[in-house]
């Protein structure tokens, strides 16, 4: 009762029991399949036997239809037997029945031998046999003289005796001809003993040990020639009720299944054998597969046996198995009710042992967050006050907290930014730089500490700080380090970084001053650009400058070209001034870059209070922008696209005013066109410009001259009015500005390829039709 009341409040107890008998439950089936396969192998195996054995018997008859061939050609053909055959003389006769006598009896299967002599009319026979000859001649006579087709070399059935008891003899008869007669009517007739066809069968079932098998032979008609001791079921009517289904099949040799009365059985057949006749076996279905079913029931006992053993040693393992399971189960809290909390005992044992080592985690975190923490603000306390840390202190704080920064050794400061903060910013923002310079530092450090001593700390000012202690010759390589580093944040987090590098000391105590020149240094990625690695060989040039302003040339070349609009001299100004200030000293540098954009601004001011068209550039925005910018070579191209702006605006400007003035030139002809006074210079003194101008542009705008342009709209009025007017050509002439007609005449046909009077012939025409 434990047992069971264990089981039902076991989830996972009961999947072990379900999982032992699901593996029990394959086996019976497996069992099921293999026995219906072995069923299906002795069905197959006996039909192959089955078939075996009655081609074995029908060649038996065929072999012995052979042989009994040959011997009557022999003894047909034979020299010595010509008396008997077809000799007239009875005596001679007489003397060769010995002859036969002895080929009779050296044979195991003939009965008799037998010649009719044409000649004599008389039966010829050996003398060894059990029949009465005279009964023997007549049922001979009688089958000869009944048949016109007599078979020729055929073993045919004979009762001799009329009792209908069943086949005496196998007769073989051997003539002249294709029928008796066709020649002469000599005859010989080989009886044979039917025994021997049973003996065959019945040494063939012995064999087979089927002797309880009905094995029987029959010919075309139907009739049994011969049967086995096998009993056939009481009743059945071969002829009625077998060889029907066997002559409607296609297949010569094959079985079936046969049901007569509460009997089934397997027959199995040969037809179309020797003379036509047909074999048959029937063999009770039961027997047949007596084998299989003792082996069903043999291995049912079997499995059921095994089924049972399974179903106690599943229990006994699984609660073996389950009672390491049970131990932890007493181990977890349970609900009010003493139930498991979730679906199952491991479901539940795990969440517990989550929950734990969750806790566990949390609170290892926590110390080492807190481990962390007062080891960073030691290491930033270090690095910004390490004159103020005695050499005591200094070796406590490293001990204690675990700091890897190596004492007495040569030290080496680098100081790490990453490039683009700004849009950095715009994206997940601090949070991310955080992650990033965390990833930085670790990555760093396992790559530096592969050559001594590294730390590293964050100092929360947007850079990373590594203090490296090795060998000095590997101190003055440590920019190859920090390649590698550069290359490797590359690949993995697409960003690059510029890494300040310090001199090289050896007194913890400068840590502080090297850190502060680092961050000063760090400026001059300005002039060297992103991703770059600042050694203090490589700013020492810079230190030294102590120019401060820019050649009043410079400005007055850059505010000229712009004013004049001249891109060139604008951008090579530029390019000069950033090659200039790339010399200079960092809080020069950044002076030179305010100065710079201060001019910019004042240069686009002043041309916006003097120009018609001003130039809408947003003065507050690029001044952000080129604050905004972290290197010369950005300013400089923010400066380039500003300058190509300007220009752009002008020209596009200028490219509005020629092309109203050209529109205002076209507006006047077609209002003026019929003053014949017209041209440029009129034109010019309306728009109070000069005429040389205003032709200039027309002519670039329009692609032609104001004079065409004229002639265009007078041309096209006077095709108008010959259209439409009843006008003399002199009238419309002058009533669209012309005074010579000649002139008129030429400028017309020039333009349409016709003269006035034949235009307004031909339109009238067309107007008509």
């Amino acid at each position: 009762m434990n047992v069971l009341q264990t089981i039902r409040s076991r989830k996972y107890l009961q999947r072990i029991l379900l999982s032992f008998m699901l593996v029990v439950a394959i086996l019976a089936i497996a069992s099921f399949v293999l026995n219906t396969n072995a069923r299906g192998k002795v069905l197959s195996l006996q039909n192959e036997a089955d078939r075996k054995l009655l081609t074995q018997m029908n060649y038996n008859i065929e072999n012995m239809n052979g042989i009994v061939k040959d011997l009557a050609v022999s003894l047909y053909n034979d020299e010595e037997l010509i008396a008997l055959k077809s000799g007239a003389d009875y005596r001679q006769s007489i003397l060769k029945i010995e002859r036969l006598n002895h080929t009779v009896a050296s044979s195991p299967y003939l009965h008799a031998a037998v010649f009719y002599n044409g000649a004599q009319h008389r039966f010829f026979s050996s003398l060894n046999h059990d029949i009465d000859n005279s009964l023997l001649y007549s049922a001979l006579e009688d089958y000869m003289a009944s048949r016109a087709d007599l078979p020729k070399l055929q073993l045919i059935p004979l009762d001799l005796d009329g009792k209908n008891e069943g086949i005496d003899v196998f007769a073989f008869f051997m003539y002249d001809g294709d029928s008796l007669g066709s020649i002469n009517d000599n005859v010989l007739i080989l009886t044979v003993k039917p025994g021997w066809m049973l003996d065959n069968m019945k040494a063939l079932n012995h064999v087979a040990e089927r002797e309880n098998d009905v094995l029987f032979v029959t010919d075309g008609e139907g009739e049994v020639l011969i049967s086995t001791d096998g009993q056939l079921p009481a009743g059945l009517n071969i002829k009625q009720d077998l060889l029907p289904r066997i002559s409607s099949s296609n297949t010569p040799l094959d079985s079936f299944n046969y049901t007569y009365g509460d009997r089934k059985y397997k027959v199995t057949y040969l037809s179309k054998a020797l003379n036509n006749w047909q074999i048959v076996s029937m063999q009770d279905y039961d027997v047949v597969l007596g084998s299989v079913r003792q082996m069903k029931w043999t291995e049912l006992a079997v499995t059921l046996s095994v089924v049972l053993l399974a179903v106690m040693l599943s229990v006994f393992f699984s609660l073996r198995l389950y009672k390491p399971v049970g131990q932890l189960l007493t181990l977890v809290p349970q609900d009010e009710r003493g139930a498991p909390q979730v679906k199952d005992e491991l479901s539940l044992i795990t969440a517990n042992v989550t929950e734990m080592l969750g806790k566990l985690k949390g609170l290892e975190q926590e110390r080492a967050s807190q481990s962390n923490i007062a080891k960073v603000y030691q290491l930033r306390s270090l690095i910004g006050l390490s004159g103020s840390v005695d050499e005591r202190a200094f070796l406590q704080i490293r001990e204690q907290y675990g700091i890897d920064i190596a004492y007495p050794s040569p030290l080496r400061l680098a100081l790490v930014q990453i490039d683009d903060l700004q849009g950095l910013a715009a994206g997940p923002g601090l949070h991310m730089e955080s992650l990033l310079y965390f990833a930085i530092g670790n990555i760093g450090q396992e790559l530096l500490r592969l050559d001594g001593s590294c730390e590293a700390a964050d100092m929360k000012s947007g850079h990373l700080v590594f203090i490296v202690g090795s060998e000095s010759g590997t101190l003055e390589k440590l920019g190859e380090r920090f390649r590698e580093l550069q290359q490797t944040i590359l690949g993995y987090y697409r960003i690059t970084i510029t890494v300040t590098l310090s001199e090289i000391f050896t007194d913890y105590r400068c840590i502080s001053q090297h850190y502060n020149l680092a961050v000063r240094h760090l400026g001059y990625r300005m002039i060297f650009g992103k991703g770059a690695i600042l050694e203090p060989d490589l700013l020492r040039e810079n230190e030294r400058n102590e120019s401060l302003r820019i050649p009043q040339e410079l400005e007055r070349q850059l505010t000229e070209g712009l004013k004049g609009g001249d891109l060139a001299e604008t951008e090579q100004a530029i390019r000069s001034w950033r090659e200039l200030i790339g010399g200079f000293s960092f809080e020069n540098m950044y002076s030179a870059v305010l100065h710079l954009a201060v001019t910019l601004s004042n240069t686009l001011s002043e041309m916006n209070n003097h120009n018609i068209n001003p130039v809408s550039v947003n003065l507050q925005a690029i001044n952000r922008r080129i604050l905004e910018k972290e290197t010369l070579d950005e300013i400089e191209a923010v400066l380039l696209e500003v300058v190509h702006e300007v220009a752009e605006q002008r020209r596009s400007g200028r490219e509005d005013k020629n092309r109203l003035l050209a529109e205002t030139v076209k507006e006047i002809i077609d209002k003026h066109y019929a003053d014949p006074d017209l041209n440029v210079q009129r034109i010019a003194d309306m728009l109070k410009m000069s005429s040389v101008y205003l032709g200039q542009v027309f002519k670039t705008q329009e692609g032609t001259t104001v004079v065409d342009q004229i002639n265009a709209a007078r041309l096209a009025y006077a095709r108008e009015y010959l259209e439409q007017k009843d006008l003399t050509v002199t009238e419309i002439m002058e009533k669209v500005g012309f005074g010579n007609e000649s002139y008129f005449y030429r400028l017309f046909k020039r333009r349409y390829g016709t003269t006035p009077k034949e235009y307004r012939l031909k339109s009238a025409i067309d107007r008509s039709k």
